[in-house]
C-alpha cells in the first residue's frame, strides 16, 4: 500500500477512534515530498499542507503513522507561525514539539496500548506537563538542552497555496486568516468529539479551548506590539534576550535633552506603587533592548525625582530610586512639552495620579499601564490593566 492510502486509512481510523484529532487530520492537505524541497521526515505549512518523505514514512508502523499525522496538524492549529515571532526557529519548533506530543499522548491514555504510538525520535517531557510553548522555549533557552540532528518540521515555504506562504513568511494578515480558520477547526473538532460521545477531553485539550474562547495576551506582548509599531519601527515581536550587564550613567534629575529616544517611560512613585519598580520595569527594558529602541526612565510622584537616558541596566537604576510622596504627573509631561519631544509615552501607574488635560501634541502616544485594582486617568491615550497573572486587559 502507498503512503497516500496508509495516511487515507489512518485518518479513517482516527476519526473513528479518537474524534477530536480525526477531526483535524481532515484539514491536511498530504502531498509527497519532491526531490527539491530537503524534506528529511515530513514537514507542515500554516494552510495544512503536508509534505511526506515517502521513504522515511514507509519505515513507520501504522500507530506512528496516526500519531505523525495528529502532530503534523497541530503545528499550524496552535499557530506556530503567527507565535514564533522574532525567536530562534529551530528551538521554538522544539519546544513547539513538546506540548503538542503531550496532547496527543494525552489522548493514547485512552486507548488500548500501541493503537497511537510516538515515533521513537519524538520529544516527550514530563517536566514541560502544563507549559506553553513559549514557557518550554524560554526554558530551552537557560538551559544546555540539544536535540542534536533535530530537523524541523514546520516549513513555510512548503504551503500549495499563496496565502500559507504569505503567513510562513510572517505576514501579519495572512497569518491572521490562517488562525482563525484553526480555531475554528478546533472548536469543530471539539464538538465533534463530544457528540460522538467518546469521553472526555484531556486536560490538556480543554486548557487549550478555553484560551482560544477567552484569550488572555501577556502584559509584555501588548506593550512589545503598541511600541513597536508607534515608534515606527518593522519588527514588534517580543523575545526575551540574554541579561544584559552593561553599567548605566548617572542619575540626573531634570536634565534636558537635545535628542528624543524612542520610548519614554514615565514611572508613578506615589506611596501606592512601592514594591512594584524593579520586576516590571526589568521586563521593560528587555523589551526595548530587543527592539533595538532607545529609552529614557523619568521617576515622578508630585515632582520628578530622576531623568535617565540610555538605559541598559534597569535593576541597577530601580534599585535606587525613591518616590513615595503625593501623585502628579504633570510635573513629567511638562519637560516632554517643553522639549517638544516626539518619543512614545508609556506610563506605568495606578491611575490615582493627577495628569495634562490633552495629550502633548508632539508625542507620538501614550500608553497608561495600570497596575492591578488601578483605574485610568484620563480619556486619552491607550490604556491597559495588569492582573496578579500577567496578563493585560483593555480598559
Amino acid at each position: 500500500m502507498g503512503t497516500l492510502e496508509r495516511i487515507g486509512d489512518a485518518r479513517v481510523w482516527l476519526s473513528a477512534r479518537v474524534p477530536f484529532l480525526g477531526f483535524m487530520v481532515t484539514r491536511l492537505r498530504p502531498r509527497l515530498a519532491l526531490p527539491d524541497e530537503s524534506v528529511p521526515t515530513a514537514g507542515e505549512a500554516p494552510d495544512g499542507t503536508l509534505v511526506i518523505n515517502d521513504e522515511w514514512v514507509g519505515k513507520l508502523s501504522d500507530p506512528e503513522l496516526r500519531f505523525l499525522l495528529c502532530h503534523e496538524v497541530l503545528h499550524p492549529a496552535l499557530e506556530y507561525f503567527s507565535r514564533l515571532q522574532s525567536r530562534e526557529r529551530v528551538l521554538f519548533n522544539i519546544a513547539h514539539d513538546y506540548c503538542i506530543n503531550r496532547i496527543i499522548v494525552d489522548f493514547a491514555h485512552s486507548l488500548p496500548s500501541g493503537e497511537l504510538v510516538m515515533p521513537k525520535d519524538g520529544l516527550l517531557d514530563s517536566k514541560y506537563d502544563g507549559m506553553s510553548a513559549e514557557e518550554v522555549y524560554d526554558t530551552l533557552l537557560q538551559s544546555s538542552h540539544v536535540v542534536r540532528g533535530f530537523s524541523p518540521d514546520c516549513r513555510g515555504d512548503l504551503a500549495d497555496t499563496a496565502e500559507g506562504r504569505a503567513a510562513g513568511q510572517g505576514d501579519q494578515a495572512a497569518q491572521g486568516k490562517t488562525g482563525r480558520m484553526w480555531a475554528a477547526t478546533l472548536e469543530a473538532a471539539a464538538q465533534t468529539h463530544e457528540s460522538m460521545s467518546r469521553g472526555t477531553l484531556p486536560g490538556s485539550v480543554r486548557r487549550l479551548l478555553e484560551d482560544l474562547r477567552d484569550p488572555k495576551v501577556t502584559w509584555q506582548s501588548v506593550l512589545s506590539q503598541w511600541v513597536g509599531e508607534n515608534a515606527g519601527k518593522n519588527d514588534f515581536t517580543y523575545q526575551r534576550p540574554s541579561r544584559r550587564s552593561e553599567s548605566v550613567g548617572e542619575i540626573l534629575p531634570g536634565v534636558m535633552k537635545t535628542g528624543f529616544p524612542d520610548v519614554t517611560i514615565l514611572w508613578d512613585t506615589s506611596g501606592s506603587m512601592s514594591g512594584m519598580m524593579e520586576p516590571i520595569l526589568t521586563e521593560v527594558n528587555e523589551i526595548v533592548m530587543e527592539l533595538g529602541l532607545t529609552v529614557r526612565l523619568i521617576v515622578c510622584d508630585a515632582a520628578v525625582h530622576a531623568d535617565v537616558d540610555g538605559l541598559n541596566n534597569v535593576e541597577d537604576i530601580a534599585k535606587n530610586l525613591k518616590g513615595g510622596g503625593g501623585s502628579d504627573f504633570n510635573p513629567a509631561f511638562d519637560i516632554l512639552a517643553a522639549e517638544g519631544n516626539t518619543s512614545v509615552v508609556v506610563a506605568f501607574t495606578d491611575g490615582y495620579i493627577s495628569v495634562p488635560a490633552s495629550q502633548p501634541d508632539s508625542l507620538k502616544g501614550v500608553l497608561w499601564v495600570l497596575t492591578e485594582r488601578g483605574h485610568r486617568p484620563t480619556s486619552w491615550g491607550r490604556a491597559i490593566a495588569l492582573d496578579s497573572d500577567g496578563f493585560a486587559e483593555e480598559v
